[in-house]
Parts: C-alpha cells; sequence; structure tokens
C-alpha cells in the first residue's frame, strides 16, 4: 500500500521562526490555505481508504481543505499520536530566544545528544518518534497493507519528515540530516525538513519496509496572482 503524508499549510509561526510544537498553534496564513487547496486539486482523482490527521488546527484545516476538493470527500479521523513534537516552554518562542540556546544548537544537529529537562522540557527524540512511527504503523493495519487504494496522512514538518525516516531505518543521530538515496541528497526546506504543503508518498508491502516514491513534491503549489 502506499501512504500520502502531506505538511500542514504556512502559519504566521512559520515566518516568524518561532518553535511551533505540540503545544501551541498559529492560523494558516492566505498562502498556507492556497496551498492546501493547490494540493487538494492535485489530490482530487486519488480515492483514499482513509484519511488520518493530526488533531492540531494546522494540521486539520489542511486535511480539511484537501478533502473538500476530493472527489469522494472522505472523512478525516483524528490521530493524536500525530500531534507535532513537544518543545514544553519553548512553544511559541522565536527560535532566536530560547534558553539555553546551547540546547538549540543541539536539537537541530544533534538530535541524539538533546535533552529536554536542560531547555523548555517535552518530548525527547526517541519519545517522539517511538510516538509517531506508531501511529503510522497503526493507520497502516488498520486500512491493511493489501490495499489497493492509499492512506492520506496530514501532520506536521517534523512529524512528516521523521517518521519517514525512521520507517526507513535513519538513526535518531541522523534524522535530522538531509536524506541520501542512491547518493543523492533530497530536497528540504532546511535542517532536513519538507515543504509546507508537500506531499511525500512511501510504500510498503508489510508494515515493515518502507519505499520513498515521491519526496517533498510542490509542482503543484502555484504563487498567487499578483
Amino acid at each position: 500500500m502506499q501512504i500520502y503524508f502531506v505538511r500542514h499549510g504556512q502559519t504566521q509561526y512559520n515566518l516568524e521562526q518561532r518553535f511551533q510544537g505540540g503545544r501551541v498553534d498559529s492560523p494558516l496564513l492566505t498562502s498556507g490555505i492556497r496551498g492546501a487547496q493547490q494540493a487538494g486539486a492535485y489530490l482530487a482523482d486519488v480515492h483514499f481508504a482513509r484519511v488520518y490527521s493530526s488533531p492540531q488546527k494546522r494540521a486539520l484545516d489542511t486535511a480539511a481543505y484537501i478533502t473538500a476538493a476530493n472527489r469522494w470527500h472522505p472523512q478525516i479521523k483524528l490521530a493524536p499520536n500525530l500531534r507535532e513534537m513537544d518543545f514544553g516552554d519553548w512553544d511559541g518562542q522565536l527560535e532566536k530566544d530560547v534558553q539555553p540556546q546551547a540546547q538549540l544548537e543541539i536539537v537541530v544537529h544533534h538530535p541524539d545528544q538533546y535533552r529536554p529537562e536542560l531547555a523548555g522540557g517535552g518530548e525527547s527524540y526517541p519519545q517522539f518518534v517511538a510516538r509517531i512511527t506508531q501511529a503510522v504503523h497503526a493507520a497502516v493495519a488498520e486500512v491493511g497493507v493489501d490495499s489497493t487504494r492509499p492512506l492520506l496522512i496530514v501532520s506536521h514538518g517534523l512529524v512528516t519528515t521523521m517518521s519517514i525516516k525512521a520507517l526507513l531505518g535513519v538513526s535518531i543521530a541522523d534524522i535530522r540530516k538531509p536524506l541520501v538515496i542512491n547518493g543523492q541528497e533530497l530536497p528540504t526546506v532546511g535542517y532536513g525538513i519538507v515543504d509546507n504543503d508537500s506531499l511525500t508518498v512511501v510504500e510498503t508491502l508489510d508494515n515493515r519496509h518502507f519505499e520513498i516514491k515521491t519526496w517533498n513534491e510542490t509542482g503543484y503549489l502555484k504563487p498567487a496572482k499578483s
């Protein structure tokens, strides 16, 4: 079966470079709504077996725009384990303002060394990765690996990127680095994360082994007309 992953549309916190984890939400910007609608138009003829979304509003709104454009108008099932990574008191703060800055350097460059108790609290990377990969495995099991129809997961930058990397066997130490497949570095928006409103497609035949079929596709996203 194939799993379609879509990251939510752009928010004000994205623009301001604030931590936007599991405890906070920033509404979709006009550009984020437009991107979600364009993603929906691109996926309009895909007959999904099921649609799962993070319960956070930015992801759920994105999922709603996508399903509204889909010819089958599928229902959205909330999956609490698809919430974004919990950064504790750092959530909502500007990245440049969080303390201690040494932990900020670690959180983006040395995830295996990150200690949330020395930062804003929240989740460690192992805790986060275990939670989100469990959510993906559960979704696949619920639909069934023999399904000829794909499932759709709408969530967040870290959830999307790190669940896929972990399912591919990437270690926590390397989970923030860009993916390299067949000697080619796959494009990201920064720190190894996929773009807003992007589509990544992964395939599995047994819910244990996973293969990327499409990575960080944004070709359907068009700028607003001036």
